[in-house]
């Protein structure tokens, strides 16, 4: 494949999959490691990997994988100990539209909540949140399902806890 197809080729997967690299790379997006230049890296490693992708699973779980290990290193070349900042320092999440005001609240609330998570914990719920089966996301992060459903047990009831607080 030529250089030119390539690109095309590239520029059509990240479309389909735009949501899950942007939900990947905001929810791992900090002040030390910033959205933009996280993504940058995802982006950059898709494209270098993308001609590689030997279609053994779906496109998509392909691009959770390379996304969140993408993340993951990012993460440990900041430091080898992940940083936890007070629930008072996350930013607030606004949205445009004032027709429901009680699910944007709860919106905001589970974004915070999901911010304190450490980054394993984030890939696992959100995986779960875009509606991947408990196989699909064993297969992403290379454990076994039982473990998936054990640990995204416990985040849930941390994060419900935390929100009773």
């Amino acid at each position: 494949m030529n250089d030119s197809d390539y690109n095309n080729t590239f520029t059509a997967m990240v479309g389909r999959h735009e949501k899950i690299i942007f939900s990947v790379c905001f929810f791992y997006a900090s002040n030390e490691l910033p959205f933009d230049d996280i993504r940058q890296e995802v982006l950059i490693s898709l494209f270098k990997g993308y001609r590689n992708y030997r279609k053994e699973s779906s496109e998509s779980t392909w691009v959770y994988k390379v996304c969140i290990n993408t993340c993951l290193f990012s993460l440990r070349k900041l430091s080898s100990q992940p940083k936890t900042i007070s629930f008072d320092k996350l930013p607030e999440v606004h949205f445009q539209d004032d027709s429901d005001n009680e699910t944007k609240e709860k919106l905001e609330l589970l974004y915070s909540l999901i911010a304190q998570l450490n980054p394993m914990e984030k890939a696992l719920i959100l995986m779960w949140l875009d509606e991947l089966s408990y196989e699909e996301i064993a297969l992403n992060m290379g454990i076994p399902r039982n473990t998936v459903a054990s640990r995204l047990h416990r985040i849930k009831e941390k994060i419900s806890s935390r929100k009773e607080v």
